[in-house]
C-alpha cells in the first residue's frame, strides 16, 4: 500500500469483502485490478470497458476468466516466483511431517503415550522417490530442496522438456501412469484446468503403492478428495498432506478433515510475512508497469492473446 500510494498519479480504492454487484460497479470504471481470491465473472469483466490490467496476487488464477480478458485485450498479471519458494518450503514441511508423523507424535506426547517412540512409525527420505507433476517455477524450488534431501526426484510435465528437467537433476517421466506404482512421495504443482480436474483419480491414486503419500500445495480438484479418502481409510495409501482443496474453506463435516493420516493447512503455503510483502509489491508493480507499457512478459498469463 504504501508503493501504490507514492504513485501520485495514480488513485485507489479498496472494497473489503464486497459483494458481486459492488465489483461489477467499481470494475465499470477501473483502469487497474488487484484480485486476490474473489472471484471474478464473465458478466464482471464484459462491464469493465476501462480495465487495462487484472494483477493477481499469487500465480494461481482459476477465479479470473482469461478467455474474456485475451478477447478484450486485457493482460493478466501473476507475481511470477514471488512465492515460489515459499510454497516449495511449504511443500518439503507437509513432506517432512508426514514421513516423520509429525502429528502423530506430537499428539502422543499430549496424551502422554511416551512409548509411541518404540513403534519405529518414522521413514527416511534419503533416496525415496519423489514425483513432481508440474516442473513450473515452485516444482523446481522443491526439485532443489528434495534433492539436497538425497531423494530421487522424478518430474512428469509435458510442457517441459528432459533436457530441463535433467539439468535441474532430476529423471524426465514420459507415462505418469507407468511410474506410479514406484512413487513414495507424489507433489502437485500445476494450475487447475478443466483439463487439470481430478489428474489424481480413482486409478492414479489406485497405482500408487500402500507406502506412498500425496501432497497437494496447489490447487484443489487437481485431486479426487473421496477417491483419496476411499484410499486413505482402507490403508491403500500411507498419507496425504494438503494445503488446498475442491471446496474453500472445506465444509467442517467432511471425513478428511478428520482422517489422522492427513496433514492440514488452510492454503496458506504462500501466507508468509515476506512472502505476502512481496506478492503485493509485485501487483503494485505489474500495474504501473502495465499502464506505463513495461509489463514484463513472463508474468502475463495470456500473452500471445492480448499482443499478437
Amino acid at each position: 500500500m504504501q508503493l501504490l500510494r507514492s504513485h501520485n498519479e495514480l488513485t485507489h480504492e479498496v472494497l473489503e469483502k464486497p459483494a458481486r454487484d459492488e465489483i461489477s460497479s467499481r470494475l465499470a470504471q477501473a483502469d487497474a485490478l488487484i484480485v486476490r481470491t474473489a472471484q471474478l465473472s464473465a458478466e464482471m469483466m464484459d462491464k469493465a470497458h476501462q480495465l487495462k490490467i487484472v494483477a493477481r496476487h499469487g500465480v494461481g488464477y482459476d477465479n479470473v476468466p482469461v478467455e474474456v480478458l485475451s478477447r478484450k485485450k486485457i493482460p493478466l498479471a501473476t507475481t511470477g516466483n514471488a512465492n515460489a519458494i515459499t510454497v516449495a518450503e511449504h511443500a518439503l514441511y507437509l513432506l517432512l511431517t508426514l514421513a516423520k508423523r509429525g502429528s502423530d507424535f506430537d499428539r502422543a506426547m499430549r496424551e502422554g503415550d511416551w512409548e509411541s517412540r518404540n513403534r519405529l512409525q518414522g521413514s527416511e527420505i534419503l533416496g525415496k522417490n519423489l514425483l513432481l507433476v508440474g516442473f513450473g517455477r515452485i516444482g523446481k524450488e522443491v526439485a532443489k530442496r528434495a534433492l539436497a534431501f538425497g531423494m530421487q526426484v522424478n518430474v512428469f510435465d509435458p510442457y517441459v522438456s528432459p533436457e530441463q528437467v535433467s539439468k535441474a537433476g532430476a529423471n524426465h517421466i514420459n507415462n505418469l501412469e507407468a511410474f506410479l506404482p514406484y512413487t513414495d512421495f507424489l507433489s502437485l504443482h500445476l494450475p487447475f484446468t478443466p483439463q487439470n480436474r481430478h489428474i489424481i483419480g480413482a486409478a492414479e491414486i489406485k497405482a500408487l503403492p500402500t507406502k506412498a503419500y500425496v501432497i497437494n500445495t496447489a490447487r484443489g480438484g487437481l485431486i479426487d478428495e473421496q477417491e483419496l479418502l476411499k484410499a486413505l481409510d482402507a490403508g491403500e495409501l500411507a498419507g496425504a498432506g494438503l494445503d488446498c482443496f475442491e471446496q474453500e474453506p472445506p465444509p467442517t463435516n467432511i471425513e478428511l478433515l478428520r482422517s489422522h493420516k492427513v496433514v492440514l493447512s488452510p492454503h496458506n503455503a504462500s501466507l508468509t510475512v515476506e512472502c505476502t510483502r512481496r506478492l503485493g509489491l509485485v501487483c503494485v508493480e505489474n500495474v504501473v508497469d502495465a499502464l506505463t507499457g513495461r509489463l514484463q512478459r513472463d508474468r502475463v498469463v495470456n500473452w500471445e492473446a492480448v499482443y499478437s
